[in-house]
């Protein structure tokens, strides 16, 4: 029974590992073709657009972040994710910690609140926020996007960090309290370090969603000077004409932190959700 079962636990082996193969070659292989041609001159991407180039053009980088004004759009697209995640993360947690961990009659209700805003789609809210913000002057502002990726991140955050935090037993808090430790104490010193994959997994999680936003930016930036990367992709496009090969160029400058930061820390994903039940 055993050498019967074998090979067929060897086929299934086979068949599972060609499958994922296939898959990551179907996803993989855009990426590679946007790079391979993000190195051509425009003429030769028509030309030859399934071969490598004929001559590696790296310029097109230093023409697309330069010319293109991608550094640019790269400094205010890491200004806006980096504000809107700090303050995710220090919101969310201190919200967190009052749902769960302190007892107030509308803790219930507040997370009931918050987990309302999963089922809000941000289609629904621009006409009511384009009009909100234009008469509180926060129009083309990046402090208004931040305000806004704050409020649509926020429910997810909650949602996960409550969990989390619901699954740490109450005798750690109460053994601080004894030991002197303040209510502020016990959320910044014990909590908080409990919560770091939670707090990762929401960083990750909002970092993807707030990097490549095109919507709000497009909705609410008029000025080049304040748009982030995946609206500044636009100035690459002419009337007559576009210069495909920088615009490659900014495309990969544009996907590749997302790629890279969700390559690094995916198991801190899948472990951060998981903690929570784990512990439990």
């Amino acid at each position: 029974m055993g050498s019967s079962s074998k090979p067929v636990r060897q086929l299934q082996n086979t068949l599972i590992y060609l499958f994922l193969g296939i898959g990551a070659l179907v996803y993989l292989y855009p990426l590679f073709w946007l790079i391979v041609n993000s190195l051509k001159k425009t003429p030769e991407i028509f030309e030859r657009p399934w071969e490598l180039p004929l001559h590696w053009l790296w310029g097109n980088y230093i023409n697309a972040w330069f010319t293109g004004g991608t550094g640019r759009y790269f400094y205010n697209s890491v200004l806006v994710t980096t504000v809107t995640l700090l303050l995710v993360l220090l919101l969310a947690s201190m919200a967190s910690f009052a749902i769960v961990k302190l007892k107030w009659k509308a803790s219930k209700g507040t997370l009931v609140y918050f987990m309302i805003g999963l089922m809000v789609p941000l289609q629904a809210t621009l006409i009511p926020l384009v009009i909100f913000f234009s008469k509180i002057n926060l129009m083309n502002s990046q402090i208004g996007l931040i305000l806004i990726y704050v409020a649509f991140a926020l429910p997810t955050a909650v949602f996960v960090l409550s969990g989390f935090m619901s699954a740490i037993p109450k005798e750690i808090m109460e053994a601080s309290i004894i030991d002197g430790c303040s209510l502020y104490g016990v959320f910044g010193r014990v909590l908080m370090p409990l919560l770091i994959p939670a707090l990762m997994t929401v960083g990750i999680i909002s970092f993807a969603g707030i990097w490549n936003e095109l919507l709000v930016v497009l909705t609410f930036i008029n000025d080049a000077k304040k748009m982030t990367l995946p609206i500044g992709l636009l100035n690459f496009q002419g009337q007559y004409a576009t210069d495909f090969a920088p615009m490659f160029a900014a495309i990969v400058m544009t996907t590749m932190p997302s790629i890279i930061v969700i390559s690094i820390f995916n198991k801190r994903i899948i472990s951060g959700i998981t903690a929570g039940s784990l512990k439990g």
